[in-house]
């Protein structure tokens, strides 16, 4: 798959024992029926005998979107590509184990998220100092049968700090953590309103019996975040006719943190205020809203969808 790199920005980030880091991120990555924003990513001056957690260091799990319509089942590989197959300047990874994901396999029902942390391994051998390495991962969907179905693939640069490490830091070298198992549901996924009038609050649990159910199956308490978010986070799929609401603030959850005791089930509510403006008038808009749990150390989301058309 042909990707377009798109620089947005370089982005310090502050660690244990690295001065900085940078990234460099593509444009999403798409396939029918999947996506993500992982579709190139560049991080530099990593340390060798270091072990690196791209989520701690970046923010930058790997998170797949299901933007179909079916569950899937999802498998995630990391890929040794060949020499021919590598950019200009960059060489593949030496060895499978330079860099590793966090989880592999997922059950994916529509609008959920598959989220897997990247681990970035590199050997304590001076002849890496200073080089450039990439690898490919591997996202598809997968059969009973073992065919796949839909795929997309992203790319991994990595480039090794021409310094070596001090000895503080390969003391101080990262050891990563477990993903939480946790999981929850939502009932329903999606809402529609129609001939909605403009510049005023409407209580849409009150006025149009729209609500989010949330489901806590686990046994802990949990705290679920609430958020009216924009499409170019969420990346879901618009339906036919509709466009993405201007602002997502016109959206907001009755309760941006809803506290759940564990194997329960609760109510809560979506407030909505599309400003008075010719241009909102008669308009047909999509909002996404995302689901997680606080408690996880990379959150999952799961999206509820709410489509509304504006009265002329």
């Amino acid at each position: 798959m042909k990707m377009t790199l798109k620089k947005i920005g370089n982005l310090k980030v502050a660690a244990l024992f690295a001065p900085a880091f940078f990234i460099c991120a593509a444009a999403p990555v798409s396939a029918a029926g999947l996506r993500t924003k992982f579709g190139e990513v560049v991080v530099r001056n990593l340390k060798i005998g270091q072990v690196y957690s791209l989520n701690k260091l970046l923010n930058l799990p790997l998170r797949v979107l299901n933007t179909g319509a079916q569950t899937v089942d999802l498998k995630i590989d990391v890929l040794m590509i060949s020499t021919a197959n590598a950019q200009a300047g960059y060489d593949p990874i030496p060895e499978a184990s330079w860099v590793t994901l966090e989880r592999r396999e997922f059950s994916l029902e529509p609008n959920h998220e598959a989220v897997t942390d990247v681990i970035v391994s590199i050997p304590n051998e001076p002849k890496y100092l200073g080089k450039r390495y990439e690898a490919a991962i591997w996202s598809r969907t997968q059969s009973k049968h073992e065919m796949f179905a839909v795929g997309m693939q992203s790319r991994l640069l990595i480039h090794v700090d021409s310094v070596a490490p001090t000895k503080d830091e390969l003391k101080n070298k990262y050891v990563n953590k477990r993903l939480a198992n946790l999981d929850f549901t939502l009932f329903p996924t999606g809402g529609k309103i129609e001939d909605v009038a403009l510049g005023v609050n409407i209580d849409l649990k009150k006025e149009h019996k729209l609500s989010i159910k949330l489901i806590n199956p686990n046994d802990e308490k949990l705290n679920f975040r609430i958020r009216s978010v924009p499409n170019w986070e969420a990346l879901l799929k618009v339906p036919q006719g509709y466009v993405d609401a201007y602002d997502a603030a016109w959206l907001k959850p009755a309760s941006e943190v809803v506290a759940m005791e564990g194997n329960s089930v609760q109510e809560t509510g979506l407030m909505l205020n599309i400003p008075d403006d010719e241009r909102n008038r008669g308009k047909s808009f999509f909002f996404p809203v995302s689901v997680e749990i606080l408690e996880q150390e990379i959150p999952a989301r799961i999206y509820y969808t709410l489509a509304v058309q504006t009265r002329r």
